[in-house]
């Protein structure tokens, strides 16, 4: 059999189980074989619906799909990656809506898409989801800035989701210990591989490049030490010493996360989902914030960062009375402003690849990876980093935004 047939054949005993989760006997399957390829490339999707034949209701679905390619799956830990993603969806966000509910929670945390089902197989990994673009929710642009509206509404709803589990960890300190004994943070898995390092390496020389040796002398001077250690200094602020840690989203970029909008003229953010949770893993709050703030803020939004993080940390703190806990004590205020510049180089680090690639076509990038994938399975040699750097893109922004970032982390004596 084919191994189209043999997918296909997956996919409708997937959708039999998902039937069964939506309460549906009498039923009958859309299926569209084409992917869609992420940014990100570590999976491939595609939209299905199953409708009631009884009522006409149709329920819209979408279907993530673990790459398959035995290279692929080695070099981006697929296998650690799926498991990781599926062990969030299947045990950790119910025990967050279990924990909520038991503490009368009135604004409980809706804003991850139904999960409906999966399929654990390695090799064969599968997720299912409702299909939330049919609610409404869209994907900005990935090129485009933040804004201040959307900046705000993000740092509000990580307030709220980073609190449960620093409640849950104050409450049920067994519970916590159970869903995060095994957690690992994959991106420090990332930096181990020869791919990754290399490509830190080419993308620390090209930020460099986007300073003015004259006008940012004193810039240039704190940067040298990146040129060099890109790796080091990442794995580093990715290994939190404090104690202010929860479970946290891990893959924070603006393809991660939907919008919602008031109708007619969509000038208004009324809601937002967050996505893909292959990466998460137990830190600080720091590292989610950091990493969405710099893959998508300007020098604008980095000037009101302290504003931004009296946001969260209100929302946290609304969460965590809500939740019987004591948020002067899981978190104080004055430790996210410490903790941000002691370990916002793990962002602005993840900022500099995420940027590039957000400059990038969708086409180019996914060529790119298909490319590396061949060459490395006959050639252990290649560069990554001069493979990644080789995909065109907009240099001139990408200078720009990068030179900001380091500006106002030098700003804040982070750098």
């Amino acid at each position: 059999m084919c191994a189209s047939s043999n997918f296909e054949k997956q996919l409708l005993s997937v959708l039999d189980d998902a039937a069964k989760k939506l309460n549906l006997s009498n039923y009958s399957v859309n299926l569209n074989l084409t992917a869609n390829k992420g940014d990100g490339f570590l999976g491939e999707f595609y939209k299905v619906s199953i409708t009631d034949n009884e009522t006409n209701l149709t329920h819209h679905l979408v279907i993530k799909r673990a790459p398959t390619e035995a290279v692929r799956r080695t070099q981006d830990e697929i296998e650690e990656i799926y498991r990781n993603e599926i062990f969030f969806y299947t045990e950790v966000y119910p025990a967050f809506k279990q924990f909520e509910k038991e503490q009368h929670m009135c604004e409980a945390f809706d804003s991850i898409p139904e999960f409906v089902t999966c399929c654990k197989e390695p090799g064969r990994e599968l997720l299912v989801f409702k299909d939330i673009t049919k609610a409404g929710f869209e994907l900005r642009e990935k090129n485009l800035l933040l804004d201040d509206q959307h900046t705000r509404y993000i740092f509000k709803t990580y307030g709220h989701f980073h609190a449960i589990s620093f409640c849950m960890k104050e409450q049920d300190c067994e519970k916590f210990e159970t869903l995060t004994k095994s957690l690992k943070n994959i991106w420090l898995l990332f930096a181990k591989r020869k791919a990754f390092r290399e490509t830190l390496a080419k993308i620390s020389e090209k930020v460099c490049e986007s300073l003015d040796p004259i006008k940012d002398s004193k810039i240039v001077e704190k940067y040298q030490n990146y040129k060099n250690n890109c790796t080091e200094i990442f794995e580093k602020s990715g290994h939190y010493e404090g104690k202010y840690s929860g479970i946290i989203h891990g893959d924070c970029w603006s393809n991660n996360m939907m919008f919602k909008y008031q109708e007619p003229a969509k000038s208004k953010l009324v809601d937002m989902n967050l996505l893909d949770f292959q990466l998460f893993t137990t830190g600080t709050p720091v590292y989610d914030l950091s990493y969405f703030f710099y893959t998508g803020g300007s020098k604008k939004l980095f000037d009101k960062l302290e504003d931004y993080l009296d946001i969260y940390h209100a929302s946290f703190c609304k969460t965590a009375i809500n939740l019987g806990c004591d948020p002067r004590k899981l978190l104080p205020r004055k430790v996210l402003s410490e903790e941000w510049r002691k370990y916002a180089k793990y962002g602005m680090i993840l900022a500099f690849v995420l940027t590039k690639i957000k400059l990038t076509s969708k086409e180019d990038h996914i060529a790119m990876v298909e490319n590396a994938d061949k060459q490395k399975s006959v050639d252990e040699d290649v560069d990554a980093g001069e493979t990644f750097m080789q995909v065109k893109y907009d240099e001139e922004l990408f200078k720009e935004r990068v030179r900001d970032i380091l500006l106002h982390m030098y700003e804040i004596d982070a750098l």
